[in-house]
């Protein structure tokens, strides 16, 4: 794989080990799948691969949800290299405490969490007085808020910023009875305008925190899918699994979870690398620029030269960013030596064990697998919508007709557009 970067001093690979086992290659339906069948895999294979030994990579942070769900599912110990546990980053507690305070008044923890942020001009001196005059009458922060415009020695800024947060909290407390549980967070983020609050805020790490974000609303989006009362209320009770802190803390025989940059100089008898798909694996804005896709095929040379013993590369047909999306398999699969893989199909209805070419036959077969579409070249670009402006493409998405953009529009923020529908124009 590596002989495909150009700019590279050559090396010669060698190993004092016999000849091992191939690579297997597992093509999973979606992300959900691809990660049940991770996590049962390496539970197969306890007997053979201890915990400590294993290692799930992936690309971006945000991948790191599906397989902690399934993970806790299990009471599987797990470690996170180089970041925290998905429901405890920052982005996503405060998603949370929003969601919380919209099922339960009284959440005082929430609500001291949220009423600032995004940032609504309310100082220590503003939320102090309303703390004291709550305590006085028995009221939860909230309740108190809520009679914000009878409190009359209350200093009007302040006033009218927490009596403008009531009634978002009020609007989206009504809808979330009738509303799909995704369709409503996404609605919550839309309207607080987090993305953009997360791009003022740090534009450096903002990718990441709205990577997280987009891969909530992915989970609540499998939640309503599959539970009996898709409501926001079972839904808060099902995270709640999950948002404890990690308390395997103390277990050295424990799996390990990590991006592929944290992995350089480490090594594992099984590695599993996961999310291979054009736009993930190698990421869409590396596309545009042949030095980037060339550090992200390193990151693959990194991440498969982890392992000692094993070998495994999942991909899914499908996977919940932005709402369901067709999706590529990754370059980087189609330049290994198709003689050392062994192709593992856990698709609905499709044969397990297989070529790689049968693999991509049938339904399958029938979307298109080349990589040098105009389509990934327009990340990075930027682009002309004839109601927005001029903005610059932020991310890539999907293929032909599934092919969608994140774009930071000038003055707008980011929108998320469908391409054939947009009428774009490409200006730089």
């Amino acid at each position: 794989v590596i002989v495909n970067n150009l700019d590279r001093k050559g090396k010669t690979l060698w190993t004092e080990q016999k000849s091992g086992d191939p690579l297997r290659l597992i093509f999973t339906e979606s992300s959900h799948d691809e990660a049940a069948l991770v996590v049962g895999e390496i539970e197969t294979n306890l007997n053979r691969t201890p915990l400590k030994e294993t290692v799930i990579l992936y690309r971006t942070n945000a991948q790191s949800r599906a397989f902690e769900e399934v993970l806790k599912q299990k009471s599987i110990p797990y470690q996170i290299i180089g970041g925290i546990s998905f429901y405890q980053r920052r982005e996503i507690k405060d998603l949370v405490a929003y969601l919380k305070l919209l099922v339960n008044s009284k959440d005082d923890i929430s609500f001291l969490r949220i009423i600032n942020y995004p940032r609504r001009g309310l100082g220590e001196t503003s939320l102090k007085k309303l703390t004291e005059i709550a305590s006085a009458k028995g009221n939860s922060l909230y309740e108190m808020a809520l009679e914000i415009e009878t409190i009359d020695d209350f200093p009007a800024r302040p006033k009218a910023a927490i009596s403008k947060f009531v009634t978002t909290i009020e609007k989206y407390r009504e809808l979330k009875s009738n509303s799909n549980v995704a369709d409503l967070i996404q609605a919550l983020i839309d309207e607080l305008k987090l993305v953009e609050a997360l791009l003022e805020e740090d534009p450096l790490l903002a990718e990441n925190r709205i990577e997280n974000i987009n891969e909530f609303v992915a989970g609540a989006r499998e939640f309503a899918a599959a539970a009996a009362e898709p409501s926001l209320d079972s839904f808060l009770s099902e995270i709640s699994l999950y948002t404890d802190i990690d308390e395997y803390n103390e277990i050295e025989d424990k799996l390990t979870l990590m991006t592929l940059h944290a992995a350089k100089g480490l090594e594992f008898e099984a590695v599993f690398i996961v999310g291979l798909e054009e736009g993930l694996f190698p990421l869409g804005r590396s596309l545009e620029n042949a030095k980037d896709l060339e550090e992200e095929r390193r990151l693959f040379y990194v991440g498969a030269t982890r392992a000692k013993k094993h070998l495994y590369l999942t991909t899914a047909d499908e996977r919940n960013r932005y709402g369901m999306m067709q999706t590529i398999p990754s370059r980087f699969i189609k330049e290994l030596p198709q003689e050392l893989l062994v192709v593992d199909d856990r698709r609905r209805g499709r044969g397990r064990s297989q070529s790689w070419d049968d693999a991509l036959s049938g339904a399958a077969g029938e979307r298109r697998y080349e990589y040098e579409s105009d389509e990934y070249s327009l990340a990075g670009r930027i682009v002309q919508h004839p109601t927005f402006g001029r903005g610059k493409v932020l991310r890539v998405e999907g293929a032909g007709e599934n092919l969608r953009l994140d774009i930071h529009f000038s003055g707008v923020g980011l929108k998320k557009i469908m391409a054939k529908y947009a009428k774009l124009k490409v200006v730089g």
